[in-house]
This record gives C-alpha cells, sequence and structure tokens, in this order.
C-alpha cells in the first residue's frame, strides 16, 4: 500500500497546465495545503488588487493577490499559503 496520502509534501503545479480564460486569467481559492506553481516563465509583477475587476470567466477578483507572468498570464490567489517560484525580470 502506498505512502501517497500520508506525506508532508506541497502539492506542486506546473504553470503551464493551469487554462486561462480568455483574457489570460486563472483564479486559484484558499486550499487547507500549502501549493507550488513552478514556471520557467519569468514573474514580472505581484500585488494585491485594490480595485474592481471581474475576470472573463466572470470571477471577482477585489483584494486577492495576482502574480502577472512575462507570457501575459495573471494568476490571482486568496491564500498565503500558495507559492510561485519563477524567475523575475
Amino acid at each position: 500500500m502506498s505512502d501517497f496520502f500520508e506525506t508532508d509534501d506541497d502539492l506542486v503545479l506546473q504553470l503551464a497546465d493551469l487554462l486561462p480564460d480568455d483574457a489570460g486569467e486563472v483564479v486559484l481559492f484558499a486550499r487547507d495545503e500549502p501549493l507550488k506553481i513552478e514556471t520557467d516563465t519569468p514573474l514580472i509583477e505581484t500585488g494585491v488588487v485594490e480595485d474592481s475587476h471581474i475576470t472573463a470567466s466572470g470571477t471577482e477578483v477585489n483584494g486577492l493577490t495576482y502574480s502577472q507572468f512575462a507570457n501575459g498570464m495573471t494568476l490571482y490567489h486568496d491564500n498565503d499559503q500558495i507559492l510561485i517560484i519563477a524567475p523575475d525580470i
């Protein structure tokens, strides 16, 4: 029997595996476990959305953290447990 569910390893996703909406945006919601997003695409800006913004898929992201990448993708998330691993420009 595998110990898969008994490990303390973080979940790791590749940025390229995420499917953005028509505007190049992806929204991730809070998880109980840490989540790492890895990419070779440079990270060009991070911050918090301070004004009302609704993504092309219809999600209001005001107050969420955003990470914008050189390939045009913007990732929004509401959880301090999400770690972005990408080179900076």
